[in-house]
C-alpha cells in the first residue's frame, strides 16, 4: 500500500496557539476515567515547565475539538494554562481515530526498575535526599515515588527479573515481602517459569508463613546442636520423582489431587522395584 511522503504528512497539520477556552474534550474519548490527583500533577508540572507535547485538534465550527491529549487538556484546565501549543489537523485524509489510537498504543512505559533508578540519582545528586523535593522535582505523588524508591531495596534476583521483564511489578512486589530467602528463590523461579500472578504469589506467600522455613539440605538449621531438645520439623521441598530436596530453585509447582498423588508414588515405587 503506497504510503504518503514525511512532508505530505507534515502538511496536513497547522501549528497555532490556541485559547484554552475554545478547545473542548474529544466527542468520543478513549479514556473513561482518570485519576484527579494524577491530572492535579500533570497540570502543575505543564504549568511548571510548559506544555512539551502539544496538543492534535480539528478544527470544529468556531471551536476546536481535541484529537491526541485529552489528559493534558484536562491538566491544563485545572491550572489555567493557556494559550495552549497545538497541531491542527487541517487538511489530508487522516483518520483523526487512528491519531488517537496511535498517541496511545505506541507509547512505552518506563521501565519500572530503570525509572527507580533514575529517581535514586535524581534524590542524591540534586535533591539532597529529600523525597519530597524529589516528588516536586519529577511531579509525582509520594506514594509512587517511594514504591519506586522500595523497589531498589529488595532481593537483587528480583530487581534482576522484574528489569529483565520476567515477572510483573506487582509480583516483584509481593516477592519483596519473602522473608525467606530460599523460599523467596523457589517463589522467584515459579513466577518466572509458571507466569504466576500477583494474587498467586500473594497466597503462596501466606501459606508459606505457616509452614516455616525453607532449609537446604546442608543448611546449619537443620542439624540443631541441641540433639535432647524438641525441635519442629521444617517445612522442606521434596522432589515427587526421587525424594531428593536439593536445589528447591529448580522445582516447579505441581498440583495433586491427593489419591492421584498416592497413585503416582506407587506407580513409581513399582517401577523402582523392578529389575534393572
Amino acid at each position: 500500500m503506497a504510503t504518503l511522503s514525511a512532508a505530505k504528512l507534515n502538511a496536513q497539520y497547522e501549528a497555532r496557539n490556541i485559547p484554552l477556552e475554545l478547545i473542548d474534550e474529544p466527542e468520543t474519548p478513549e479514556r473513561e476515567t482518570m485519576d484527579p490527583e494524577d491530572l492535579a500533577a500533570l497540570g502543575l508540572n505543564i504549568k511548571a515547565i510548559g506544555l512539551i507535547k502539544p496538543l492534535i485538534v480539528k478544527p470544529k465550527g468556531e471551536r476546536f475539538e481535541t484529537v491526541a491529549g485529552h489528559r493534558r487538556l484536562l491538566g491544563m484546565r485545572i491550572v489555567d494554562y493557556s494559550p495552549v501549543p497545538c497541531r491542527v489537523l487541517v487538511r489530508g485524509k487522516v483518520d483523526p481515530i487512528s491519531i488517537l489510537v496511535a498517541e496511545n498504543a505506541h507509547h512505552e512505559a518506563v521501565n519500572p526498575v530503570e525509572e527507580a533508578r533514575y529517581f535514586q540519582k535524581l534524590l542524591n545528586d540534586r535533591c539532597g535526599n529529600d523525597v519530597d523535593m524529589l516528588c516536586i522535582a519529577v511531579g509525582r505523588r509520594r506514594e509512587y515515588v517511594e514504591d519506586r524508591l522500595v523497589l531498589l531495596r529488595g532481593a537483587p534476583n528480583v530487581v534482576k527479573a522484574l528489569h529483565e521483564k520476567k515477572i510483573s511489578l506487582a509480583v516483584a512486589r509481593e516477592l519483596n515481602k519473602v522473608g525467606d530467602p530460599n523460599r523467596l528463590l523457589l517463589l522467584l523461579d515459579v513466577s518466572i517459569n509458571q507466569g504466576a500472578s500477583a494474587r498467586q504469589v500473594a497466597q503462596w506467600r501466606r501459606d508459606a508463613d505457616l509452614q516455616g522455613p525453607v532449609f537446604g539440605p546442608d543448611d546449619p538449621a537443620n542439624f540443631p546442636q541441641d540433639k535432647s531438645a524438641e525441635t519442629v520439623q521444617p517445612f522442606q521441598m521434596e522432589c515427587l520423582f526421587c525424594q531428593g530436596t536439593e536445589d528447591p530453585h529448580m522445582m516447579d509447582l505441581v498440583y495433586l489431587h491427593r489419591p492421584c498423588k498416592s497413585l503416582i508414588m506407587r506407580m513409581l515405587q513399582r517401577s523402582a522395584e523392578q529389575p534393572q
